[in-house]
């Protein structure tokens, strides 16, 4: 008896197939939205390392040289941040002890969404 219920076939669904398909494909978009969403942050972090590593270097020199713009701007165009706009950011020696700031703003392209916009903003005194 036992041996005839195993060797007995179950009819298949159709249903069943179908729900494991719109499972896999929802798994699917939920891992493909997260991992845009890890490349998001991870590019977010690293312009804000690069807005913090020269506002180090305004911060010794008193301003951001023209030199230091033009290598600022080239890696944060390589680390993915288009339309880079440094508005606010001094570019004038500040004497010792005066703010200077270094703020950027521009826009990071998503796979999956439009793009997004990035602010960063770090200020420190000039320590020349």
């Amino acid at each position: 008896m036992m041996k005839e219920r195993i060797l007995l076939k179950s009819r298949g669904s159709v249903t069943n197939i179908v729900t494991l398909f719109i499972f896999i494909v929802g798994m699917t978009v939920v891992l493909l939205a997260f991992y845009d969403c890890i490349g998001l942050m991870k590019t977010r972090e690293d312009i804000s390392q690069i807005v913090r590593r020269y506002t180090l270097v305004a911060e010794t020199e008193g301003y951001l040289s023209e030199e230091e713009r033009m290598k600022m701007t080239e890696e944060l165009r390589l680390s993915g941040l288009l339309e880079a706009d440094l508005t606010g950011t001094t570019f004038t020696r500040a004497g010792y002890g005066n703010l200077v700031t270094v703020k950027v703003s521009g826009k990071v392209e998503s796979k999956i969404g439009g793009p997004f916009e990035v602010k960063e903003e770090r200020a420190s005194t000039a320590k020349y």
